[in-house]
C-alpha cells in the first residue's frame, strides 16, 4: 500500500500464516525492514502443520530477500519472531547463526537497547544478538525514544512501551514512526490492543494515517477479561480515529478474532476508516495457520515419515529439519 510517497509491503504475520509482524518501508530516501524474522510454535499439542512449515520458508526467502535490498534494520524487541535467532533451530525458527550474520551484514541495525528498560530474558537475548552482528554490520544504534533523519525522512522510534500490560514480565517494545512529505505510518508491534492506557495515548498524539498493531492474545487464559475489555476499548478508540487500522499477530492465533473484534469493526463503519488484517493490506488471502491447525490436522493429514518426526524428542527436531517436500527448494 502507498501513504503518499511511504510504500508499506506486509512480509509476514498471522494472517499471512506465520508468527510475524515483518513489514517493508521503502520512501524515496530509505528502505527500512521493520522486525525481520518469522516463527512458528506448538500449539493444540501439535507441533506446526507442514503446510505451516512451507509457508515459513516462504517467508523466510521473502524477508531475507527484503533484507538484501534494505539500507535499515529495525529490531523491536528480542522475541525470534521478531528478530532471528543466532543458533540452529529446525523446530520452530529454521534459522542459525551464519544466516542471521548473513541477514545483517552490511546493514545499518536500529534496535531496541539491550541495557535499558528490558526484562531478564530479552536482555539475554540482546546481548548475543550484539555480539553476533556487531562486527559485520555497518552500525548498530539503539534506538529507544530517538529520532534518525535519512534525508527527508523522519524515523523516529518511542520510548520502551510495555509488551502487553504494565509491568509486564515479557518486557518492552519500541514502536516506529516514519514520516516522509506529510505522510505518517506508524508500526506498533506486540502492545497488544494497545492494554496501557499511555500507549494508547502515545498512539493518539503521533496520529498515524497508517498503523500497524499488534492485536491482543484472545487464546491465552492468562490474559484477563479486564486485559480484554481494556484492549477491545483501545482498538475501538483507534479504529473511530485513524483512517486506516491493521491489526494481527497474537490476535489471529484465535479462531474467534473476528467475533471478538466486532464492536472495533461497528466503530470503523460508523467513522468511515479501514479495519484490515495484515494479509488484506497486502490484497492477500486470509490463512490463519496456526489457528485452523486442528482442522488442517483432520482435512490434510500430514504423511507418515512427518508424524514420526513430530513424535520424536525435541532435542531431535531441534537439529533436524521437518520432513516437507519444498518444491521451490
Amino acid at each position: 500500500m502507498r501513504l503518499g510517497e511511504i510504500e508499506i509491503t506486509p512480509l509476514a504475520a498471522e494472517s499471512l500464516g506465520t508468527r510475524s509482524l515483518c513489514t517493508m518501508v521503502v520512501t524515496p530516501d530509505v528502505n527500512l525492514l521493520l522486525d525481520p524474522s518469522a516463527a512458528l510454535a506448538k500449539r493444540y499439542n501439535l507441533e506446526p502443520h507442514p503446510t505451516e512449515y512451507l509457508t515459513l520458508k516462504k517467508s523466510l526467502r521473502t524477508i531475507m530477500k527484503a533484507a538484501a535490498e534494505s539500507d535499515v534494520l529495525s529490531v523491536s524487541h528480542y522475541h525470534y519472531d521478531h528478530v532471528r535467532p543466532g543458533f540452529d533451530n529446525q523446530l520452530y525458527n529454521l534459522s542459525s547463526r551464519n544466516e542471521r550474520r548473513e541477514m545483517f551484514a552490511g546493514k545499518i541495525v536500529l534496535a531496541k537497547d539491550n541495557r535499558e528498560n528490558i526484562n531478564p530474558s530479552q536482555r539475554r537475548r540482546g546481548f548475543y544478538f550484539e555480539k553476533d552482528i556487531k562486527d559485520v554490520v555497518a552500525k548498530i544504534e539503539w534506538a529507544d525514544d530517538r529520532l534518525f533523519k535519512f534525508d527527508d525522512t523522519k524515523l523516529t522510534y518511542s520510548p520502551p512501551l510495555p509488551h502487553g500490560p504494565a509491568e509486564s514480565r515479557l518486557g518492552f517494545v519500541l514502536a516506529t514512526i516514519v514520516e516522509y512529505s506529510g505522510s505518517r505510518f506508524m508500526f506498533a508491534p506486540d502492545v497488544q490492543g494497545p492494554i496501557v492506557q499511555e500507549t494508547l495515548q502515545y498512539i493518539l498524539q503521533v496520529a498515524p494515517s497508517l498503523l500497524i498493531i499488534g492485536g491482543p492474545p484472545i487464546y491465552l487464559s492468562r490474559f484477563t477479561d479486564k486485559e480484554r475489555e481494556v484492549a477491545l476499548n483501545s482498538l475501538v478508540v483507534l479504529a473511530s480515529t485513524i483512517p486506516t487500522l491493521v491489526v494481527d499477530h497474537h490476535l489471529m492465533r484465535d479462531n474467534t478474532w473476528k467475533d471478538w473484534m466486532s464492536p472495533v469493526l461497528s466503530a470503523s463503519e460508523k467513522a468511515d476508516t479501514k479495519v484490515l488484517t495484515m494479509a488484506e493490506l497486502s490484497e492477500s488471502e486470509n490463512l490463519f495457520l496456526e489457528a485452523k491447525r486442528e482442522e488442517r490436522y483432520k482435512t490434510h493429514p500430514p504423511s507418515e515419515d512427518f508424524l514420526n518426526w513430530a513424535q520424536a524428542a525435541e532435542d531431535f527436531k531441534l537439529k533436524h529439519p521437518p520432513p516437507v517436500y519444498d518444491p521451490d527448494e
